[in-house]
């Protein structure tokens, strides 16, 4: 009987510790947002907002090597650095194979890069074979045909990491969200400069396949594009991309970008000063 009274007692002061701990343990208000984990962390993007106060984009906030998720698992502060170190062996957590594919988040990323090196790649030669001590180097590689073949290269590739999406039962894009701007529930702003990104990509491939149809002027401006295609795809990749949130491939995409920013802004001086001693002499 006393064992009968002591396994009775066992259990309701075990089922009140369980009610204890469940009314501790914070809950996330996913609301109408999907629930994601952009950086691949181990933590949904709501519950780094709601309750860790961890940066959603960034796998390591604190900088100290170790996942958020993984500091959070392991029982150390994921916004402090100097926090104890994780002294067992922890496996990174990723989602279960019934619950998320992670072949078509991979193979977006991988898209979504090869493209916009392709695309950088486009505009760095366009640049190149017209500026002062690199056009003797690039001009042999260049051609229209190649110039076309590499815009072409890189808009598959725009296709792949979009429409790969639809294969992510986590995200669960359709091809409205891929196709339609401010149509998709994540990140509905960065989603759209892709998007929109897209369709100046095809309008210039488009123009350039059909010049010979279209007057000078229409192809002209429509090939001005190419500045607006370039700061619609480095803004989404920069804030989107989750391999870009930190580490060397950041470095190395920002300083892509910085060289080919200078060389752009020191073309467009170059062709000014060109303009304008034109106009001099011919005034003379």
């Amino acid at each position: 009987m006393k064992k009968i009274i002591l396994i009775i007692t066992i259990i309701i002061l075990g089922s009140r510790f369980g009610v204890a701990l469940a009314a501790e343990t914070p809950k996330v208000d996913y609301g109408n947002n999907p629930v994601i984990d952009s950086d691949l962390d181990g933590l949904t993007d709501e519950g780094e907002k709601q309750i860790y106060h961890t940066d959603p984009n960034n796998p390591d906030t604190d900088g100290d090597g170790i996942l958020d998720g993984a500091e959070v698992l392991a029982g150390t502060n994921p916004l402090d650095r100097t926090s104890p170190s994780v002294t067992k062996n922890i496996t990174v957590l990723q989602y279960p194979e019934e619950e998320r594919q992670l072949w078509s988040w991979y193979l977006t990323r991988a898209g979504g890069l090869i493209s916009f090196l392709l695309l950088y790649l486009a505009i760095f030669f366009g640049i190149a074979i017209r500026f002062p001590g690199l056009k003797n180097i690039f001009q042999p590689l260049e051609s229209y045909n190649f110039h076309a073949w590499i815009s072409v290269q890189a808009l598959v590739f725009t296709f792949i990491h979009g429409l790969v999406l639809l294969g992510d039962n986590y995200l669960k894009f359709s091809l409205k969200d891929i196709f339609v701007p401010f149509a998709s529930t994540y990140n509905p702003e960065l989603v759209t400069l892709g998007v929109l990104g897209m369709y100046a990509l095809v309008a210039i491939i488009l123009t350039s396949y059909f010049r010979k149809y279209l007057s000078y002027r229409v192809w002209r401006v429509t090939h001005f594009l190419n500045i607006a295609l370039y700061a619609l795809a480095f803004f989404h990749a920069y804030y989107l991309g989750t391999d870009l949130k930190s580490g060397i491939m950041r470095e190395i995409f920002i300083g892509m970008n910085v060289l080919l920013l200078g060389l752009m802004f020191v073309s467009l001086f170059l062709k000014l000063k060109n303009t304008f001693a034109q106009k001099a002499e011919e005034v003379a």
